[in-house]
C-alpha cells in the first residue's frame, strides 16, 4: 500500500498590527461605527432586543463621531478619493479622528 502525502496549503499567519486579518476578511467591507449605529437603529422592529444587541448599541451610540448619514458618507467620500488608503484605513480614520496625519500613522497599522 502507497502512501500519498497531502499537501495542505499553508495557512497565512493573522497579524493584525500588518493587517492581515485572515482569509475571511479578504473581501469584507468595513463600515463606520455611525453607519453600524445607523443600521442597528433602523433595524426591523420586530427583531428581538438581545443583550449583544443591546450592548452593540450602546457601544456605537457612545463612539460614533457623525450625527448624520449624510456627514458620515461625506467623510467617506472625502477619505476614499485618497489612492493610498485601503479600506479597513479609511473606516478606521473615520472612526478615530485623528488630528493629524502623523497621529493617524501612529495609531493605525500599515
Amino acid at each position: 500500500m502507497t502512501t500519498r502525502l497531502r499537501h495542505r496549503p499553508q495557512l497565512e499567519e493573522e497579524d493584525a498590527s500588518a493587517l492581515k486579518l485572515g482569509a475571511e476578511f479578504n473581501n469584507a467591507g468595513c463600515l463606520l461605527i455611525s453607519e453600524v449605529k445607523y443600521l442597528l437603529e433602523n433595524r426591523d422592529k420586530d427583531a428581538p432586543d438581545t443583550a449583544v444587541y443591546n450592548k452593540t448599541l450602546e457601544y456605537v451610540k457612545t463612539f460614533a463621531k457623525f450625527n448624520t448619514t449624510d456627514s458620515a458618507s461625506a467623510v467617506r467620500e472625502t477619505l476614499r478619493r485618497e489612492p493610498a488608503l485601503t479600506q479597513f484605513e479609511t473606516a478606521q480614520i473615520a472612526n478615530l479622528c485623528p488630528v493629524d496625519a502623523e497621529e493617524a500613522k501612529s495609531v493605525i497599522p500599515r
